[in-house]
């Protein structure tokens, strides 16, 4: 079961571990996603669920990457319930290998363009920001807007191992941040425990429960656990919603649906698919008459 952890030191650090496997999985499933766009999508999932910290003052994060890769946007909403959901412009796209197994997210999403993230919360108005792609990995662009648009200094480690069946193998991350009365010496010592973990993706597979993965990374130091949920893949669409939208449409729209025996709505976030009879289409009409 995935989930998402969260912990805090005396020393002035702030760790987020998640575990996204089984929902980077339904993604793939849902979207029929190939190899390269599951690990892009995975990752910023991954990522938008680490960087929603707020979930105590109900902060929903959403992220596009904008780059000028194949892939088109990369798009994933992270909600204070502990779901995410998400897509890619172009979910059956293949590029070139780095080398033997590590697929080149980089040239998937490009190494160009523009990260956007928007934080919504109940306490306080919306806000939006931007920072440049860096590196199309992901992690490392996300590692730069934190940096740079929010002033906070963070370590993101973000990883996803597909099958060549295009099974999700493991899927997660970690995010560490400082806190403002972090001491000097936290991010030296920090550094020399990440160097005994090696790649997410290996540990992962090692530990697909990320056992001992805080431990690890927070050797020498004084931990409490702050939070700790399950996370998974959901939308909030719903027929209903649809059903508003088609009552919007203007009412020539709506007039040419109701001749079709079944109209068909995608919803792009989840794929899920609903349909509405001819029956359904000519109701709303008579409602606009009323």
């Amino acid at each position: 079961m995935d989930f998402i952890k969260r912990y805090t030191t005396a020393e002035g650090l702030r760790l987020s571990i998640a575990v996204t496997t089984d929902t980077v999985e339904e993604a793939r499933v849902r979207h029929d996603l190939w190899p390269v766009a599951t690990a892009a999508l995975g990752r910023t999932m991954t990522g938008a669920m680490l960087m929603a910290s707020d979930f105590k003052n109900d902060e929903n994060v959403s992220i596009r990457l904008r780059g000028d890769g194949p892939l088109g946007i990369v798009h994933v909403d992270a909600f204070n319930n502990n779901t995410v959901r998400g897509y890619v412009d172009h979910p059956h796209v293949d590029v070139p290998l780095q080398r033997a197994g590590k697929l080149d997210v980089g040239a998937a999403v490009g190494r160009t363009g523009e990260v956007q993230v928007t934080r919504f919360t109940k306490l306080r108005q919306n806000y939006t920001s931007q920072s440049p792609i860096q590196t199309g990995e992901v992690a490392e662009d996300l590692a730069y807007y934190l940096a740079m648009s929010e002033q906070v200094g963070s370590v993101l480690s973000l990883g996803v191992l597909v099958d060549p069946d295009y099974h999700t193998i493991v899927a997660g991350g970690f995010l560490i941040q400082a806190l403002p009365d972090v001491t000097n010496d936290a991010f030296d010592m920090i550094e020399a425990n990440l160097k005994t973990i090696g790649p997410i993706t290996e540990y992962l597979t090692t530990h697909p429960n990320a056992e001992q993965l805080m431990e690890r990374i927070l050797k020498g130091f004084t931990v409490q656990e702050v939070y700790s949920e399950k996370v998974h893949f959901e939308c909030p669409c719903s027929r209903d919603r649809f059903f508003d939208r088609l009552a919007s449409l203007p009412m020539d729209d709506k007039k040419e649906l109701a001749q079709d025996e079944v109209t068909e709505l995608t919803c792009h976030y989840c794929n899920e698919k609903y349909h509405f009879s001819k029956e359904d289409m000519q109701t709303l009409l008579i409602e606009d008459v009323h």
